[in-house]
């Protein structure tokens, strides 16, 4: 399901009154005590909970809004393009560190996507055919699937995918946390 996209008509001075965030750490806490489900938050208390997809939220004046979207108009002063995702390029959802946050087409954001739940190689664009018994590499650039060979030897098809992840991607090759 698409994200909804909330009315965001708050500045950067009205974010930074009720929440700090540390761009070392991409922790947030808030400034102010708050009502809350269940009682009252104090401030200097965590802010934010990870949602079922692992990103952080945080809850401000009645609608809840994704922490690095928080944090890129805490230090950018803007709200990140509404055409752009504020991506997490070490692929960790809640790991909303400065330096981990960059700007990205959504076809880019998906170039450093994860390994599908269904992959059985345990690498990305690398499969096992059975009906030549070989290990095939393939890439999607654009829309269209470029494949890369088959091989008789598994590491041989995952050098030829992150070669052409390198090519192709650039610095939006997935961080390889494949053995």
């Amino acid at each position: 399901m698409a994200e909804r996209r909330v009315r965001r008509d708050f500045t950067r001075e009205e974010v930074l009154r009720v929440l700090d965030y540390d761009p070392e750490t991409g922790g947030f806490r808030w400034r102010v005590k708050r009502r809350a489900y269940g009682g009252h938050v104090e401030a200097g208390a965590v802010a934010g909970a990870i949602n079922a997809d692992g990103y952080v939220q945080i809850g401000l004046w009645g609608a809840h809004y994704r922490a690095q979207h928080l944090a890129w108009l805490i230090m950018t002063g803007e709200w990140p393009p509404s055409d752009l995702d504020v991506e997490h390029e070490n692929r960790i959802r809640s790991d909303n560190a400065w330096r981990n946050l960059r700007l990205a087409t959504r076809s880019q954001n998906n170039m450093n996507a994860g390994l599908r739940s269904d992959n059985k190689s345990g690498h990305k664009g690398v499969s096992f055919r059975r009906d030549t018994a070989k290990w095939h590499a393939r890439i999607k650039v654009g829309g269209q699937v470029i494949l890369l060979g088959n091989f008789e030897k598994l590491a041989d098809a995952v050098a030829a995918r992150r070669a052409a992840e390198r090519r192709y991607f650039g610095d939006f090759a997935a961080i390889s946390t494949e053995n």
